[in-house]
């Protein structure tokens, strides 16, 4: 009996064998926008037999400590016949900037659409294929790579600590233990010791939940502040808590409303806006273009990240730019550099606080100056 290529996927598809892979199947083929890092002439799985390929694919952008940590791996396995490759998708720009505060040891495939990830049919969490010398697929891991695992496969034993099947996520559920009937009734209690922290995802507009965090995080959440714009008084509760409530209706303004009068009852606060005559700083262009802040293109996503004297970000309107050094001088920063538009930028200092801000604006073509302005604060008070 002969079957049409047709027929045999077909029949394929409705046995689920075209749905999975599994160790033993040989890999689909590798795709990329671009490359960097140190990677072969050929990657090609032909052209890689008598190799072991560790392949890491994430969706986060990348940072130069997470090359740092790559780099890390790959030397336990230098002069071996060992192919470390990272599968990256975020911001192009933000891994320009690391690769050039760190090199990469092995190769770096771009993949902006995610088209690896469907054709090794990977959920969208960090996950590690490894393909072994025969070209044919060892297993799976969660995260990163097991060097354990990889130096069995190179002495030609069964690698114990992978899977046979791409490994779930395993979620972690922050409404267990949530009352399952709606109510109008906001919990409040102190947060068990140990417990995970979370703040809430506004997912659903009839349900909030946040667990084991300090009353001025609570606050700032709630009220969608940020904390150099928050006057707190003295003496305030120190306590982690959890917060929850689930309402019968879809109305997320109402139930924020309820949240933040239980939060005011409970610790005898009055929380109300204000405006106010503050010192703060303004940010201002110096007319100079620089190469770290560049317009960002459409298709990027908005994220940004501080570290220890350092900002980066992508897609950002110089508002959110100004809110960064903000969050470093922990006092307000209004913009009136006058630049539209969203852009990517990125800068470090080896400076100390609070001199590292200044350093990072100047390395974006901008400047920080103190003044005076009337802007609104959330004036946080006890009640007598």
């Amino acid at each position: 009996m002969k079957f049409s290529v047709l027929a045999l996927w077909m029949i394929a598809l409705l046995t689920g064998f075209a749905s999975a892979q599994h160790s033993g199947d040989i890999p689909p083929a590798l795709v990329w926008d671009k490359l960097r890092g140190n990677c072969p002439a050929s990657l090609d799985w032909a052209a890689l037999r008598g190799k072991i390929v560790v392949i890491s694919l994430r969706n986060d952008p990348v940072f130069a400590e997470d090359i740092v940590e790559w780099n890390e791996v790959a030397q336990n396995f230098q002069g071996e016949q060992v192919l470390f490759i990272q599968v990256v998708a975020g911001s192009e720009f933000l891994l320009d900037q690391a690769l050039k505060q760190t090199a990469f040891q092995g190769c770096i495939l771009f993949d902006s659409d995610l088209a690896n990830r469907q054709s090794f049919k990977l959920p969208r969490f960090p996950r590690t294929v490894v393909v072994d010398q025969l070209g044919v697929i060892a297993g799976y891991s969660r995260g990163g790579p097991d060097e354990h695992d990889v130096r069995s496969l190179l002495n030609h034993q069964r690698a114990a600590g992978l899977f046979e099947v791409p490994p779930q996520p395993r979620p972690y559920d922050s409404a267990a233990g949530l009352d399952p009937v709606p109510s109008y009734e906001v919990h409040i209690s102190p947060a068990p010791r140990g417990e995970l922290r979370a703040l809430d995802r506004p997912g659903r507009p009839d349900l909030f939940i946040i667990r084991n965090q300090p009353l001025k995080l609570i606050i700032l959440d709630l009220w969608n502040t940020p904390m150099a714009r928050i006057a707190f008084p003295e003496k305030l509760d120190e306590g982690n808590y959890d917060v929850t409530a689930h309402i019968p209706v879809a109305d997320r303004e109402r139930l924020l409303r309820l949240l933040r009068e239980a939060v005011e009852r409970r610790f005898g606060l009055l929380v109300e806006r204000e405006e106010r005559t503050q010192r703060i700083y303004v940010l201002r262009a110096l007319g100079n273009s620089s190469p770290q802040l560049q317009p960002a293109m459409s298709s990027e996503e908005s994220m940004s990240a501080a570290g220890q004297m350092s900002i980066i970000g992508t897609a950002q309107t110089m508002q959110d730019i100004a809110h960064a050094f903000e969050g470093l001088l922990n006092v307000p920063v209004v913009d009136e550099t006058g630049l539209k538009g969203k852009y990517n930028y990125s800068a470090s200092s080896k400076l100390s606080e609070p001199e590292a801000a200044f350093d990072l604006a100047h390395q974006l073509g901008l400047e920080l100056t103190q003044a005076e302005r009337q802007i609104e604060m959330l004036a946080v008070r006890k009640v007598p």
